[in-house]
């Protein structure tokens, strides 16, 4: 099959004149503004600044997706229902579900990431190694990264790996994906130049181990990319009061994210994480994405539109299951709670944003 064959329908963002803008291509490619470095985008995110002068309409995000899957296992396949979301039955330590409604979400999230990161599909700087020949995708989701990735190098083989079976039939040639759960011992038959990690945060709980093992299944001067996000939320006004419904929402994921014995802040830790493995050249850098349309520039507001939409659709998938079985309240207690939640974050005078951090370091080259 040739890669200009491929078949896998991704979401369209619409911009404010209803125009759409391709997949792969970044909002700012379809709206110029001026171009700037990572760092400089960073200090744009990471320094919100309230726009008092907003219009709080939103902009209209469309979303289509046809994903299907092939697995070697009839069990991948085996799913169960739980406060009418579809879960992966075969993982009870993964509390996110995996149904079109969350697939959804993870389209969107996907071009989140992208615009956040200036479009780049990785901060750790390949373009350094001598020879990229093998990438691994560790937790892919409905798989856009590894497809975009490997449209983009066409001579890089390409894996992806995921719990659900949630990718596409119809891939490039060099992309590769098999149902795998990351937090068991890896098994791959070789070694990787990049290992590429992102939004896993609730689904790791022994985060040394995950980094030890992408350590032993990188080749020399290979690079581990974690891009992450941590809880609670946070706004540069001091907007989410304590006692908030997302004030309390933060305490509470933490809370029972605690009890099973993940970190819900760990990605703070994973830049001395990966140093302790012995990894060179770590670097991170610290991003925000607004929950909303309030922060000033246009480009912060398209984010602001998307990242809201994100959390809107994704705080029941996310947090339902969770805080139920946790003992956090009944399912009608629950249920009230997450709407007040969701009108915290279509309160205009609340201006929450996501914390998110990237980080990444070197196998050494003698090791």
């Amino acid at each position: 099959m040739n890669v200009d064959d491929v078949d896998h329908p991704l979401p369209a963002f619409q911009n404010e004149d209803g125009e759409n803008i391709p997949h792969g291509q970044t909002i700012e490619a379809a709206a110029p503004v001026a171009a700037g470095s990572i760092a400089g985008q960073n200090e744009i995110i990471s320094q919100l600044e309230v726009d008092s002068n907003r219009s709080d309409n939103d902009s209209s995000l469309g979303s289509e997706i046809t994903s299907t899957s092939t697995s070697l296992r009839s069990e991948d396949y085996e799913f169960r229902f739980d406060h009418g979301r579809r879960y992966q039955s075969a993982n009870d330590k993964y509390h996110l579900p995996n149904d079109i409604q969350e697939m959804d979400r993870l389209e969107l999230q996907h071009l989140i990431w992208l615009e956040l990161c200036g479009g780049r599909y990785n901060l750790a700087p390949l373009d350094t190694m001598n020879t990229m020949t093998h990438v691994l995708d560790v937790g892919c989701g409905t798989g856009n990264w590894a497809i975009e990735f490997a449209n983009l190098h066409p001579s890089v083989q390409v894996v992806g790996t995921d719990l659900s079976p949630i990718q596409p039939d119809y891939v490039p040639m060099n992309c590769t994906f098999y149902i795998d759960d990351a937090s068991h011992d890896w098994s791959f038959h070789q070694r990787f130049d990049y290992v590429h990690v992102r939004a896993l945060t609730m689904g790791i709980a022994n985060w040394d181990k995950f980094v030890d093992q992408a350590y032993r299944f990188l080749q020399p001067g290979g690079y581990l990319e974690l891009q992450e996000f941590h809880i609670p939320l946070e706004s540069p006004d001091g907007s989410i009061r304590e006692g908030s419904a997302l004030w309390r929402w933060g305490e509470k994921i933490n809370r029972v994210c605690g009890k099973l014995g993940i970190d819900s802040m760990g990605s703070l830790k994973h830049s001395e994480r990966l140093r302790n493995r012995g990894f060179v050249n770590v670097e991170e850098k610290h991003l925000r994405c607004p929950l909303g349309p309030w922060a000033k520039g246009q480009r912060q507001k398209k984010l602001g539109w998307m990242g809201r939409k994100d959390l809107y659709e994704g705080i029941d998938g996310i947090s339902k299951k969770l805080l139920v079985m946790m003992g956090e309240g009944t399912e009608e207690e629950v249920d009230k709670f997450l709407e007040e939640c969701k009108a915290d974050l279509m309160d205009p005078a609340i201006h929450p944003c996501m914390p998110l951090d990237v980080i990444w370091g070197q196998r050494p080259l003698d090791s």
